[in-house]
């Protein structure tokens, strides 16, 4: 889990080009354990953008959501407190895999297209 600051989490979430500016869908995340790095599908070594996470630490992390499901996310995240904590974590109770946003009580969820760091028999399946 990364925690974060809403207002950081926004601003990174912004960042995030346009879903037809991608060659295909995915905003891929990754954690660190200090840092919570943006990127795209098509470049996932090019980091667009970078949040320093506060709070707790967790071990780290990686996901691929869906660019179409950005807008929700982040129609969601205006609704909330931007000085609030937020909790970003993997959720792979069954597939398909989500990445959970959860802060004082409200909780969002993005669906994924993949999580390498998802046990085995819990990834998504991959696409062909």
């Amino acid at each position: 889990m990364a925690q974060l600051t809403i207002r950081d989490l926004y601003e990174l979430l912004s960042r995030a080009p346009r879903r037809r500016d991608l060659e295909q869908d995915g905003i891929r995340l990754v954690y660190d354990g200090k840092a919570v790095h943006l990127s795209t599908a098509d470049h996932p070594d090019t980091v667009i953008a970078r949040a320093i996470t506060c709070g707790f630490v967790t071990g780290s992390w990686e996901v691929t959501a869906y660019t179409a499901s950005l807008a929700s996310v982040m129609a969601w995240m205006r609704m909330l407190d931007g000085e609030n904590l937020i909790d970003l974590a993997p959720f792979w109770a069954s597939a398909p895999v989500v990445l959970a946003f959860a802060t004082g009580g409200q909780v969002g969820a993005w669906p994924v297209i993949a999580c390498p760091t998802a046990p085995a028999d819990r990834r998504p399946p991959c696409p062909e």
